[in-house]
This record gives C-alpha cells, sequence and structure tokens, in this order.
C-alpha cells in the first residue's frame, strides 16, 4: 500500500462525513511519522510532512474522487465520498470548526424544550482572540512542532439550513452527542443563555413559558449553570424567576441577590418597555 491509499484507507475507516484541512494534515504527520496503517508498511513516503505536502496529497485525493471540495464552506473542508452518512448541519459544523457548538433556541430545539422549529441553526463558536489560543494548545497538542492553521470559514447555509454564528468571550464547555461529532451547550448551559440571550431563544415571553414548564426537571443543572455566568441581570432575573414564579428556593439565590441594584432601570424582558409592576427582592420590573 502506497502513502496516498494508506490516508486514504485511513480517512474512511474513520467514517466521518467530512475532513478539514487540519485534521487531514493531523492524520498524515501521524501516518508519515509510523509509515505503516494496521500493521501494513507504506510505500513511497515522501521526503518529510509539511503543509506543502499535505496539499499535494490532497491534490491526488482529488483526482482520485476520494475527497471533493465541500462548498458550504470558503476553503479547507472536503467531503468524504465514500462515507456512509452526510453528516447534519450540526455535526459538520462542529467537524470544521472545533470549538463551535449548538446553543440558543437550536439547543432548546434539540432537547425538546421548546415547539418552535427554528430554520437557522444557531452555533456559538470563541471570539477570534480566544479561539486563537485553543487553536495553539490543540496545535501543541496534535503536533510536536507548530504550524499556523486557520479555522475554515462559514457561509450563510450548511447543508440547505441557514446558519447563525454568534462570537462570545465566554463560551461554555459544550457536551458532545452521543454518536456523532456534535456538540451543544448543557441544558443548564442552555437554560442560562434563555435569560442572558432572551432575544436569541424565541424572546422573553417564549423563555418565560419554558422556564414554567419545565425548569423544574433540571433545577441542580441550571443554578450551576446560572452560577457561572458573569452577568449579574441573568443571575437577577434566574433568581425571580425560580423563587417568585417557580417558588424554588436554594442557597444561590441568596448569593445571586447581592446582584440585585436598588433605583436601576433593570427589566425582566430586556426589549419590552419598563412596567411599574416590580420584584423588592430582586429589584427587577416584571414586565412581561
Amino acid at each position: 500500500m502506497n502513502f496516498t491509499e494508506g490516508i486514504e484507507k485511513a480517512i474512511i475507516d474513520k467514517d466521518l462525513p467530512i475532513i478539514t484541512f487540519y485534521d487531514f494534515f493531523v492524520l498524515g504527520y501521524h501516518l508519515f511519522h509510523k509509515k505503516t496503517l494496521n500493521g501494513e508498511p507504506l510505500k513511497r513516503l515522501p521526503r518529510d510532512w509539511d503543509q506543502t505536502r499535505a496539499k499535494n496529497a490532497l491534490r491526488r485525493l482529488e483526482a482520485r474522487k476520494a475527497l471533493v471540495m465541500d462548498s458550504d464552506f470558503r476553503s479547507g473542508v472536503w467531503r468524504i465520498t465514500q462515507s456512509t452518512r452526510a453528516g447534519s448541519a450540526e455535526e459538520v459544523a462542529c467537524i470544521a470548526d472545533p470549538f463551535a457548538y449548538v446553543s440558543h433556541l437550536s439547543a432548546m430545539q434539540r432537547y425538546g424544550l421548546t415547539d418552535r422549529s427554528p430554520q437557522a441553526l444557531h452555533l456559538t463558536t470563541p471570539k477570534r482572540p480566544l479561539w486563537n489560543v485553543l487553536r495553539d494548545g490543540r496545535l501543541h497538542k496534535d503536533l510536536p512542532s507548530l504550524e499556523q492553521i486557520d479555522r475554515p470559514g462559514f457561509k450563510d447555509t450548511i447543508r440547505r439550513r441557514p446558519i447563525v454564528v454568534h462570537a462570545s468571550s465566554h463560551p461554555w464547555t459544550p457536551s458532545p452527542v452521543s454518536g456523532e461529532e456534535t456538540r451543544i451547550a448543557s441544558i443548564g448551559q442552555t437554560f442560562a443563555d434563555m435569560l442572558a440571550e432572551p432575544h436569541l431563544c424565541g424572546g422573553m415571553r417564549h423563555v418565560l413559558d419554558v422556564w414554567e414548564n419545565e425548569a423544574d426537571h433540571w433545577v441542580p443543572e441550571i443554578i450551576a449553570a446560572i452560577d457561572q455566568l458573569d452577568s449579574k441581570i441573568a443571575k437577577v432575573r434566574a433568581g425571580y424567576i425560580l423563587s417568585e414564579v417557580m417558588d424554588i428556593d436554594d442557597p444561590a439565590l441568596h448569593n445571586w441577590e447581592q446582584c440585585a441594584q436598588r433605583g436601576g432601570s433593570r427589566k425582566l424582558d430586556p426589549d419590552a418597555e419598563y412596567a411599574p409592576e416590580f420584584s423588592e427582592r430582586w429589584m427587577i420590573s416584571i414586565n412581561v
């Protein structure tokens, strides 16, 4: 088996719908240094493995029709023609961007928390400076010699679904989805996002409906996630809903009370007009 055939077989054995240049480079790097695949020696190895040789190997696999450039991305992503699965928009996006995850209304839909069916796929990814730090850490782990490899750029749609990407300075550590490469905000994190960014989760009226109908099943997870938020207003909103709407008490709520501000103009719904109805404990206008 020659080296190009070995790379092709290693890619097919993984049975992923797509491969990025980064993942191709790492796979080729390890195959080059191991010089065997499943115990079989590889022939016609390149003299070294660098980005130029990786691109040459990619061109050979494109000529063999083993890989086809994925038109849903600006560059750096290929469809694997012999994969047994095409991959959902969620999974393909999470392979292309190793730090992205399904979030907001799309996560709510995935958990069955909403009866809405958003056409757009909501993804969260770290803002560029943090993304670069995470990339450098991954490069240092995967490759002894660092090489600058950029992330593939999303187009407006992936697998015919509109994509809405939210860049965050404080992204969650997401959870893996069993049986696929998709990552998703945990259910507690999803409830926390509803209060931090309700406009991305169907609006505050919808968020309140979801909390009243579903939150009591996930109170420990929700409290743990809210505790991690930097947003004081989200903690105030959570404290109000849990204590005064759902009649739930927890020691964490007493800590969140310190986030309340007397004399302010905080609102439960950030997009609605200020209302005179007011929570004395949480010092927030109940404008929903």
